[in-house]
């Protein structure tokens, strides 16, 4: 197996020396090349027990993937739960507000607010929600411009992501950062743009194979005349600053000193501009507008599989079988979507408590980077990670493409390693006040460590060293 070529520093090769995490790592991340399950190749490659017929270890892997990291107190507190009690517990947290930046139309500062806030709030499970409708319902933060439209986005996804699909789509349908990004905003009747119809089917709904290009054009007409429009905090329409490329601040300041007194940009239906037209989707027809066509979509056999498959790649298994999507979703379908009744189901199904489960997951750069924040206490990183996401290849609202993010394996390259191991340093140099290392293993590892991780943590003399050699692990890197 050819491994990827790193340049080292002394302390990182030192841990290789000792045969310790960064070479487990590097088998991990050459895993593609093995070929098979990736979960299968590294439990053998590293030879791990799955703890997770155990409570506390089943808490714990609970705790990494609904969250991004815990204390001991927490942990401890999680245990004491039976585990139908804990997911309840865990699903029912109500997220907590975002600290706004000073500047709502700032997306690196935004990045860094919502960095800090999943590196501080004590609703991580809102958060990580958000983090998965933000890899699905995809935008970029280029088509926000001067306007607060990556900020809204944000707040809608913790404010929705958690109610149920319906409502849930509806609001993405009117986001003006959607909108933008997918030109919903510039559809008419007489030019319907099927840009957004088209994923709404492909990638948020249905999947493709389940729907025709007739479909994508019927729905596109049903969705034209959508603009974007801002409203203040009682829901009246008021008209927004105008641009002066002269007195560039002012207009900041304008918008700002709104967002702060309640107003929001959202979609609204310009009748003149609308297809009054009778359209036929998916067996359905008559003069149809945006809400028809989700509640059409819904109503689809495709819809309930495909979207529970997405969620249960993410959180609990990279290759869920077909019953366990089916029978995931016909709990999820028949709580007329409920988000909630879907993520209890996933967190109490097979492909999330099965022992083979087990670190079958990779974290994404935000995870890790989070969960690393989280573990040392130090949300003051947040500035170190917004940089470090480029090399990490996931920047917050700039994904590849409109399908999003790569999962799992789909992090693996000798870059992104490199700026793992980067970030693991600069996390760890003159470190004070963190928590133990050595209670870490058991309380973030479960003391459940390849030979090469035991070895690296061995040989680490200072507190800082031991702390390297947990964060940079294969261990730390898989949840």
């Amino acid at each position: 197996m050819k491994l990827p070529q790193i340049r080292l520093s002394r302390r990182q090769a030192l841990s290789v020396a000792a045969g310790g995490a960064l070479g487990g790592a590097a088998v991990y991340f050459g895993i593609e090349e093995l070929g098979g399950s990736t979960a299968a190749a590294i439990n053998t490659a590293s030879g791990w027990r799955s703890p997770l017929n155990e409570r506390r270890a089943l808490a714990a892997h609970l705790l990494r993937r609904a969250g991004f990291a815990y204390s001991p107190a927490d942990l401890d507190a999680a245990a004491a739960l039976s585990y139908n009690d804990l997911v309840d517990k865990v699903v029912s947290e109500q997220a907590q507000p975002l600290t706004a930046p000073a500047d709502v139309t700032n997306h690196t500062s935004l990045a860094q607010a919502w960095y800090t806030h999943m590196a501080t709030t004590q609703a991580q499970f809102p958060e990580r929600m958000s983090l998965f409708w933000h890899g699905v319902l995809t935008s970029d933060y280029r088509e926000a411009g001067r306007f607060p439209f990556v900020y809204q986005q944000n707040l809608l996804y913790r404010s929705a992501g958690l109610k149920d699909l319906r409502t849930l789509l509806a609001s993405v349908t009117r986001d003006p950062l959607m909108m933008r990004y997918l030109t919903l905003d510039a559809s008419t009747a007489t030019a319907p743009n099927e840009n957004y119809a088209r994923e709404l089917m492909e990638l948020f709904t249905l999947g493709p194979g389940n729907y025709t290009e007739d479909d994508v054009r019927e729905s596109a007409r049903a969705l034209s005349g959508l603009r974007i429009v801002l409203y203040d905090a009682n829901g009246s329409r008021i008209t927004a600053p105008k641009y002066s490329a002269s007195d560039k601040q002012r207009y900041t300041d304008q918008i700002n000193q709104l967002v702060k007194a309640g107003a929001s940009y959202r979609g609204t239906l310009v009748s003149r501009l609308h297809d009054t037209g009778t359209k036929k989707l998916l067996g359905h027809s008559g003069n149809l507008g945006a809400d028809d066509v989700i509640d059409i979509l819904l109503a689809q056999p495709a819809c309930a599989p495909f979207l529970t498959r997405r969620a249960m790649t993410f959180f609990a298994s990279p290759a869920p079988s077909d019953a366990d999507v089916n029978t995931v979703a016909t709990q999820f379908r028949d709580s007329r979507y409920d988000l909630r009744t879907l993520m209890r189901a996933i967190f109490r199904s097979s492909a999330f408590t099965a022992p083979s489960n087990y670190r079958s997951l990779m974290r994404s750069p935000t995870d890790y980077m989070v969960a690393t924040m989280r573990v040392l206490g130090r949300p003051s990183l947040v500035t170190t990670a917004a940089r470090a996401a480029l090399g990490m290849d996931q920047v917050l609202y700039d994904p590849p493409n409109v399908a999003g993010w790569p999962s799992n394996a789909g992090w693996v390259s000798s870059s992104s390693l490199l700026s793992r191991i980067n970030f693991a340093t600069a996390a760890t140099t003159k470190l004070t006040g963190a928590p133990d290392a050595g209670a870490a293993v058991a309380t973030q590892l479960d003391n459940v460590l390849s030979p090469g991780t035991t070895a690296a943590l061995t040989a680490a003399h200072t507190e800082s060293d031991r702390w390297f050699a947990l964060l940079a692990s294969p261990e730390f890197q898989l949840k």
